[in-house]
């Protein structure tokens, strides 16, 4: 077995464990297994991207950082609401650094790919539209929702035209993974302003664990194939 396949293996099966453990309320075995999901990601990204430029590794590694706190953070939300506030805080910074990952490939993927108008417009009124429904329920998180939200649309327009899909194909990985982020969040929303969900921790887990490996399963694919580590 390849070394990435190994580390998708042990993915799946950790991110089974803590969805296991979420559905079952085994709290200790989901914080554990929660606590080494960003760790895999971590692993697998360094060990498939040797020889690649500093700049690419260290905002990828800062993205699963911060989003491993902001993970450690969101245990807590139920017992406070700063718990809540500092998660998605940190989160922020998870996507900033995403944003800067993209961004950067972009910026260095010549020919640069064309900015995609229907894509650009049409997700921003389908978050303007799921913003304006939210806005009664947000309260005093108002502010730092609106401010997460708006980053999390850019770093989906950022990893959206970091490729051109037909001739990287790598780029379809983080495209998904970045479309089930914005809809990981917005059942955080839901579940946590509008109306609590059954199983709502395991759906948002569920969309969130398969939305980072898109993310960095695409990064990772993209640059291996920059260094003709991958046939695309």
């Amino acid at each position: 077995m390849r070394k990435g396949s190994s580390f998708n293996l042990l993915y799946a099966i950790m991110l089974a464990v803590h969805l296991s453990a979420i559905f079952f309320h085994l709290d200790i075995l989901s914080y554990v297994s929660k606590f080494f999901l960003p760790f895999i990601l971590a692993a697998h990204f360094i060990t498939g991207t040797e020889g690649v430029p500093a700049i690419f590794r260290v905002s990828m590694l800062a993205a699963l950082f911060f989003s491993g706190f902001g993970d450690m953070f969101l245990l807590f939300s139920e017992q406070s609401s700063l718990f809540f506030t500092c998660g998605l805080v940190t989160f922020m910074f998870s996507l900033v650094s995403y944003i800067g990952f993209f961004l950067k490939i972009r910026y260095t993927n010549y020919p640069l790919p064309l900015c995609q108008w229907p894509f650009i417009l049409g997700m921003a009124a389908g978050m303007i539209t799921f913003i304006f429904f939210m806005l009664p329920y947000l309260g005093g998180m108002m502010l730092p929702v609106l401010l997460f939200a708006v980053t999390a649309y850019i770093m989906l327009q950022s990893v959206k035209h970091a490729v051109r899909l037909k001739d990287q194909p790598s780029g379809w990985y983080a495209l998904a993974g970045a479309c089930v982020y914005i809809l990981s969040c917005a059942i955080i929303a839901i579940h946590y302003f509008y109306q609590p969900l059954e199983l709502g921790t395991f759906f948002i887990m569920l969309t969130y664990g398969i939305a980072q490996w898109g993310l960095v399963t695409g990064g990772l694919r993209y640059l291996q194939m920059r260094r003709g580590y991958a046939v695309q």
